[in-house]
């Protein structure tokens, strides 16, 4: 049992956002797990700037947002800090939505959510739904590959689940299509794509060629964890993919507001890619941004 704690506790205690206030984080995280064994059905929770999470204690992703409030704390900083009301933010593996309430709910951007899993994506309408925007979210119950068809994907695994054979244990059929093809009905104006899709994310931007092409897509925030060899791939070829469409890999500090060029992907976490031709526009942007107050810490 105190094994289990030490991973979160130490977690809270380093995160640039409570290790300032720890009480204040290990008082969240004690009272969520004490509300959890007591109250199995799910729960609405305050979170930050007024939006509320519908979670339950099975979903681990979504329970860090309690403890600290941006999990992906480089990353949900930079979607804050770069998304405006102009924006399009596309949201690709959303899960229950955590990244899609912060660009919608808080930056009061257009945001197209899509999720694959019909459970999870029924807790992505309920998030949106609980914080009322579905006037500016628009969602789809689809996959995405590089053509139209079906895929079978594990259902049961929370923010890890993928693509898979027919023969697992869990594995349900899902209508897939293209990014290109979802799209097409959408205006993209200046745009940042999240895509987290364990490790199929190639055959995803393979079929996202006019997407990719598009000088409005500025930036992509994809993670890129060694998932790919399970499909024959790598995570390599994810990065030579984007790198031929002239985006650079970047580091993003929240609190100094800067970029860093680097040369390898983050392996345990997420990869920031901005469009090369606009990193000073970019750049600019990021420093005139308006702080963004989490639990009491402006950012």
């Amino acid at each position: 049992m105190i094994k289990k704690l030490i991973v979160p506790l130490k977690y809270i205690w380093n995160h640039p956002v409570t290790k300032t206030n720890r009480i204040f984080g290990m008082f969240r995280f004690f009272k969520w797990q004490i509300k959890a064994s007591l109250i199995a059905k799910e729960q609405h929770v305050n979170w930050i700037e007024n939006l509320q999470l519908n979670v339950t204690k099975s979903m681990h992703g979504a329970t860090g947002c309690i403890y600290v409030g941006l999990p992906e704390f480089n990353d949900m900083c930079f979607l804050l800090h770069y998304l405006d009301t102009k924006s399009t933010f596309i949201d690709i593996g959303a899960n229950v939505g955590v990244y899609t309430l912060l660009a919608g709910g808080i930056k009061k951007c257009n945001t197209i959510s899509i999720e694959p899993i019909p459970q999870t994506f029924n807790y992505l309408e309920k998030n949106i739904a609980l914080n009322k925007l579905g006037k500016i979210v628009t969602s789809y119950n689809i996959g995405l590959s590089d053509k139209e068809g079906e895929l079978y994907f594990t259902k049961s695994k929370d923010t890890i689940n993928h693509v898979t054979n027919k023969d697992e244990g869990d594995a349900i059929k899902v209508k897939v299509d293209t990014l290109d093809n979802l799209l097409q009905n959408h205006t993209i104006n200046k745009t940042l794509i999240k895509l987290d899709v364990e490790g199929f994310e190639y055959h995803v931007l393979k079929g996202a060629h006019n997407t990719l092409s598009n000088q409005n897509l500025k930036a992509l925030i994809v993670e890129l964890n060694d998932c790919s060899s399970k499909f024959g791939l790598t995570d390599e070829m994810v990065d030579q993919l984007l790198v031929d469409y002239k985006f650079g890999k970047f580091d993003y500090n929240p609190l100094t507001r800067k970029l860093t060029k680097i040369d390898k992907f983050h392996r345990e976490e997420n990869t920031l890619y901005i469009r090369l031709s606009e990193l000073n526009t970019i750049e600019q942007e990021l420093m005139n941004a308006s702080p963004i107050t989490i639990y009491g810490k402006k950012i």
